[in-house]
């Protein structure tokens, strides 16, 4: 039964390259001849640095986004400033 499912993965590894499919395929027989208490930390330990990649995504875009703002609202600013008559507006003294 297992058999099968093991050929299936070794025909996807060979469609996705040549190297790439053997260093997989590697990694999943060292994988697999670990003992459960190390597989477990290592599957941890994947799942940490695919979270830490995730927020760093986050805070890239949120950082992105708050430069952008910021840039948007100088310019607006600049332009509002050379506007002729524009701050005088408010007061009529």
């Amino acid at each position: 039964m297992t058999e099968p499912t093991n050929e299936g993965a070794k025909s996807e590894t060979s469609s996705e390259g040549g190297n790439a499919g053997s260093a997989a395929e590697d990694v999943r027989q060292a994988f697999a001849g670990l003992p459960l208490d190390q597989k477990i930390s290592t599957l941890i330990q994947v799942e940490l640095d695919m979270l830490g990649d995730a927020v760093e995504s986050v805070v890239s875009v949120v950082s992105k986004t708050v430069n952008d703002l910021a840039q948007a609202w100088e310019t607006s600013e600049q332009s509002a400033s050379k506007t002729p008559g524009a701050g005088d507006q408010g007061s009529t003294t």
